[in-house]
């Protein structure tokens, strides 16, 4: 089998995402803009500055929830060390109420600073962005954030669409004369529960011969990587495994098996998902057994600006897709900001 190809495998993950009985996940690109909704009709719309020299960029990210009374938020993120005072201007007026914004380190990033907009300044920007050029982003007069704006009414009607609210008084674009009560309610997130823990003592270190049966097609020298197999108890007789199988400039993709335990009786892990995909072949992948969860990393480039982080979670009978987030373009916005494309509780 072929690992799942990182251009036609993102793509998959952009156009859509579904799962029996949940809604359907969705994405799309507008200009310098994105959008992710996720299976609860939550959006999040992102506007990209400009790459600095680092290949990062500063980004507004406004969010919604998919009840009908859910007010937008925006958040800023911009370079910079310490708190400081920001103000927006659009077309190069400052509306008001958004100037005097306080801005606070990111916690997950020292080189970058986060300003989250009230839903009353969040509207204000909305009104003067959705017709807007550019946007800029000040600090004592100077510039830190540079976001143009096209793309920006696209991306809000699709928001609209997606989250039912078009033709409705809660529209952000796509305003019309209906009721909020006129918007079906969003389903609710899938409920899943984790198996019972289970003690990481006298593991196997060494491919049982069951698996390396298993293993024809593999790149022939990714034995020179060292990369150990990734082994786990996921119960009294059961074991999940993961063996490095081929690699590429920043990814290594690797085959997943299910034995009992003493690595026998293998049989290959097949992982769905949102978009429906069924994967035996997953890239960059770590198993945590304090939550019991499989995670990878489909990294569309280098840099790790873009791409999907993917999470099952061990039930005691299979891997259940549990959460995923989503970035389609590569704008310099690193994981920890990419917004959700499916959840579950």
């Amino acid at each position: 089998m072929k690992p799942r190809s990182l251009t036609s495998g993102l793509a998959g993950l952009v156009l859509a995402a579904a799962t029996a009985g949940a809604a359907q996940a969705d994405s799309g690109s507008f200009g310098d803009w994105t959008v992710v909704c996720d299976n609860t009709r939550t959006c999040t719309a992102l506007g990209f500055g400009d790459l600095d020299e680092m290949g990062s960029t500063g980004h507004i990210a406004i969010r919604r929830e998919g009840v009908a009374d859910a007010a937008p938020r925006a958040r800023l993120v911009t370079a910079g060390q310490g708190e400081a005072s920001l103000s927006l201007a659009i077309d190069g007026r400052v509306p008001e109420g958004l100037a005097g914004l306080p801005a606070r380190n990111a916690p997950e990033d020292p080189e970058r600073r986060v300003t989250d907009l009230t839903a009353e300044q969040t509207q204000a920007l909305l009104a003067g962005l959705i017709n807007g050029g550019s946007l800029a982003v000040r600090e004592a007069g100077r510039p830190v954030l540079q976001v143009s704006l096209s793309g920006s009414s696209a991306s809000l009607r699709f928001m609209d669409d997606r989250q039912k609210r078009a033709g409705t008084l809660t529209a952000l674009v796509a305003k019309g004369a209906k009721p909020a009560s006129a918007m079906p309610p969003p389903p609710p997130p899938p409920s899943l529960a984790a198996a019972p823990a289970a003690r990481q003592v006298g593991l196997p270190s060494a491919v049982p011969q069951a698996i390396a049966a298993r293993l024809n097609g593999c790149d022939e020298d990714i034995a020179e990587l060292g990369l150990e197999p990734d082994v786990a108890r996921l119960g009294q007789d059961r074991l999940f495994w993961a063996v490095a199988c081929s690699r590429g400039a920043y990814n290594v993709v690797y085959r997943l098996f299910l034995t009992d335990g003493a690595g026998r009786a293998a049989e290959p892990l097949r992982l769905t998902y949102p978009s429906g995909e069924v994967a035996e072949e997953v890239m960059n992948v770590q198993y945590d057994a304090e939550t019991r969860s499989l995670t990878n990393f489909d990294k569309a480039r280098g840099l790790g600006d873009c791409g999907a982080i993917t999470t099952w979670r061990w039930t005691g009978q299979s891997f259940v897709l549990a959460e995923q987030t989503l970035m389609p373009e590569c704008r310099g916005v690193l994981p920890e900001a990419w917004p959700l494309s499916y959840r579950s509780r």
